[in-house]
């Protein structure tokens, strides 16, 4: 009787809540194969609090080719993080201009396409999902 109980309150605790709605970034996680490690793929890697100077010297290190960047949820295509910089303060105020190009902007994730071992490297340097 009492695990009955239990599983009626967690059944309507699942309607209540709407635990079906739980965002979990789930679809963010980075998959690849550590056994083929020269293999080049591309990649759609998220970042975890990640600023564009900090991946502008982690990409210098690496032998990794950017296609596009991820910003609030929107693809921006540039060749270098300085050009994206300006392209995302193009229609931003003068105050917020000054500021994204001294500290540099909130990069949420970058597609690329580099060898795997690149990959760990990167995943070594910053916090991706």
């Amino acid at each position: 009787m009492i695990i009955i109980k239990k599983l009626l309150l967690l059944f309507c605790l699942c309607f209540l809540f709407n635990v079906g709605e739980i965002d979990s970034n789930s679809d963010k996680v980075l998959f690849y194969d550590k056994e083929h490690l020269y293999d080049e793929s591309n990649f759609k890697v998220y970042f975890v609090n990640t600023n564009s100077n900090e991946l502008k010297n982690i990409l210098n290190i690496l032998d990794i080719r950017v296609l596009s960047y991820i910003i609030d949820d929107e693809k921006y295509y540039a060749r270098n993080i300085d050009k994206l910089i300006e392209d995302y303060v193009s229609d931003k105020t003068l105050e917020e201009k000054i500021y994204y190009m001294n500290n540099g902007i909130q990069i949420d994730g970058i597609n690329i396409v580099c060898q795997t071992n690149e990959l760990l490297k990167l995943e070594a340097l910053t916090n991706v999902y």
